[in-house]
């Protein structure tokens, strides 16, 4: 599967997530296969996080969305169904779908997204 970057670096590039939580819901990833953060050497943290703020500068003059989520699920235990690292950048609205809204302490993935089993 080919998908167009958002933005690059050296050791990190981003892209629009396939089953996005909100309008603009883009993946940070490492360029280099890490399965969790854990595993990223300081370079990376630094480059991925570069591009944290520069996709927040584009998603802010493209949508102006009211807030965001940051997140990044670690493990099958906290959510991680791709077993590649990634930061999920997600634009949040007031206006968005009841469903949709975040709820404290909860990370919400879309009902239509598929289920990944055995990639651990």
């Amino acid at each position: 599967m080919e998908t167009d970057y958002i933005t690059e670096n050296t050791l990190a590039a981003s892209f629009l997530d396939l089953y996005p939580v909100s309008k603009g819901h883009t993946l940070i990833v490492p360029k280099r296969h890490v399965r969790q953060i854990w595993s990223l050497t300081e370079d990376e943290r630094h480059a991925i996080f570069e591009l944290v703020e520069k996709n927040k500068a584009i998603l802010d003059q493209k949508y102006h969305p009211d807030g965001y989520n940051i997140a990044i699920n670690s493990g099958a235990a906290a959510g991680q169904s791709v077993f590649h690292c990634h930061v999920h950048l997600i634009p949040r609205y007031w206006n968005e779908e009841p469903r949709r809204k975040p709820v404290p302490g909860q990370f919400l993935v879309p009902p239509e997204r598929p289920q990944f089993k055995g990639m651990d």
